[in-house]
């Protein structure tokens, strides 16, 4: 129960399909499991651990504005003219 998901019954797949799964962590695990390298249970456990950790990670962060961080723009290098 973590993030978005918090207080809501969630389909392994939905999780795997989540914004907290990148496509190549869901692909291997797929993969994975398919080759029976992992069982289901096996595959639960390490995405409910990688949607937890994700959600905690994204509680910790501040919020950032809406259009992103502002930033000043650095001073360009001024050319030295000498001869």
């Amino acid at each position: 129960e973590a993030g978005e998901f918090r207080g809501h019954k969630v389909s392994l797949w939905d999780l795997l399909h989540s914004r907290y799964i990148p496509e190549e962590n869901r692909k291997e695990l797929l993969e994975l499991y398919e080759a029976g390298e992992l069982t289901l249970e096996q595959v639960k456990n390490v995405v409910s651990t990688i949607v937890t950790r994700a959600a905690a990670a994204e509680r910790a962060e501040p919020a950032a504005p809406e259009n992103g961080p502002r930033a000043e723009p650095e001073a360009e290098p001024t050319p030295l003219h000498g001869d």
